[in-house]
């Protein structure tokens, strides 16, 4: 469950579309970061040549030897502390600054008598002069690294915040894909109803008004059939009336037997095809009850003992309730099994039968070892009149209604049934009812 999960997330578009924002602002990113950097390795080499100059400067203009005062005011002027060690004398402007003695020293190669480092947040540069070495301590003026990295992380978030924006953005306007995406998904479950939002007035919107106009035209296409189908059953009702009356009046003969038997199998069709329609439109009037399915599995089961290979019941759990019409269910079973045990020879095996509760459902499957059903046949099985063999012969089949009544009585009680097939191998019929919890009331 999880891979498919995990699948799913990796094939939406909204997710490669992430990816590519993702992936665009780490270039980006790092595109900014390498140029930084590569800028600030041409300007340090150009400011420390500078700094260089300007350390020199001021060396001299403190004189030869130099002039604590001078120093003073050099500092004063120019926010650098000053320390002075030499063979003579030793002095600073600053009572605080010292040389550190664990100190990690940076040689210039531009200056190799200069090198630098940092104590404590302060830059620290030390020059060799003459006969004494100078120590400069560099003010907050001078200190232009933190100022560089602030703005290279300001531009950074900024940057990672328009594309965010972008994809944001993306999403909103593709939003209209996803709402045709669940619509398609509905009416490949047979929900004709399913309207897809139309709140933009872009392409999409047209593709969504599309969408709808297409899904009423099918509905109303469906309905038309019905309700032709039902028109047209119900006026054969009275002709077959006249039919069986007329026909009491003739003598026994074969041709007599032939047409009462046609009539009864049109009388079976039409009573099939009005039982369908009745169940489509009147969901809420199944005489529903608590039923331990179990039970009712068992007392159908020994009603095909005798009947093909017969039916073999697994470990069955001792009870699982359902809120169920039992007659409805039984003649799902009843045509499942009929069909299991027809299309099976009498050497296969028997037909197993297993219950199973997996929240939120409980399933009842089917399987069978018969002839099977091609796989380019299974998506029509379960539409009226629809058979396998379209010879259309009464001695290998009914109507093509069975299976469709099945599907009608399933879906009436917020369930599924699904088919699964190979030729020559066998068929699998799984039927899906909503789990109810055992009260402690005793089934019926």
């Amino acid at each position: 469950m999880k891979i498919r999960w995990m699948n799913k997330i990796m094939r939406s578009v909204f997710t490669k579309l992430l990816v590519v924002i993702i992936i665009t602002v780490v270039c980006i990113n790092i595109l900014v970061f390498g140029f930084f950097w590569a800028y600030r390795n041409v300007a340090g080499k150009s400011f420390k040549k500078n700094m260089a100059q300007y350390l020199n400067y001021l060396i001299e203009d403190m004189g030869t030897p130099p002039n604590s005062e001078r120093a003073k005011q050099l500092a004063l002027r120019s926010s650098i502390q000053i320390r002075y060690d030499g063979t003579d004398e030793t002095w600073s402007t600053d009572e605080k600054l010292s040389i550190p003695h664990r100190l990690r020293w940076h040689e210039w190669r531009e200056s190799p008598h200069i090198r630098t480092g940092i104590y404590r947040g302060t830059h620290l540069i030390e020059v060799d002069h003459g006969k004494g070495r100078f120590l400069f301590a560099l003010g907050s003026s001078f200190d232009q690294e933190t100022d560089r990295s602030g703005l290279v992380v300001i531009l950074l978030s900024l940057l990672t915040l328009i594309l965010i924006g972008a994809y944001l953005s993306i999403r909103w306007t593709l939003r209209p894909v996803k709402w045709l995406n669940e619509g398609v998904q509905q009416v490949s479950r047979g929900n004709l109803k399913h309207r897809v939002p139309v709140k933009r007035s872009d392409e999409l919107k047209d593709l969504a008004e599309a969408f709808n106009a297409m899904t009423d035209r099918i509905r109303e296409m469906l309905h038309a059939k019905e309700q032709l189908l039902l028109d047209v059953s119900h006026e054969l009702r009275s002709p077959l009336t006249r039919m069986k009356v007329a026909l009491e009046f003739l003598n026994e003969s074969p041709a007599k037997q032939s047409i009462q038997t046609d009539v009864v199998e049109m009388e079976g069709m039409i009573s099939d095809i009005l039982e369908t329609a009745r169940l489509h439109h009147m969901h809420g009037q199944l005489k529903r009850r608590r039923v331990n399915l179990i039970k009712l599995v068992k007392e159908i089961i020994p009603m095909y003992e005798n009947y093909g290979p017969g039916i073999h019941a697994g470990d069955l759990p001792s009870a699982i309730e359902c809120n169920i019409d039992p007659d409805q269910v039984k003649a799902v079973l009843k045509n499942i099994l009929n069909n299991a045990a027809k299309y099976s020879g009498p050497q296969s095996k028997p037909v197993k039968i297993s219950v199973t509760s997996l929240k939120p459902h409980t399933i009842i499957r089917i399987e069978d070892n018969g002839i099977g059903i091609p796989e380019e046949e299974l998506p029509y099985v379960f539409e009226p009149f629809y058979r396998v063999d379209k010879s259309r012969s009464k001695h290998t089949g009914g109507y093509g209604l069975g299976l469709s009544l099945c599907k009608t009585i399933m879906e009436a009680h917020g369930g599924k049934i699904e088919i699964e097939s190979t030729l020559n191998k066998g068929t699998t019929i799984s039927l899906f009812f909503q789990h109810v919890k055992r009260k402690g009331s005793s089934p019926n």
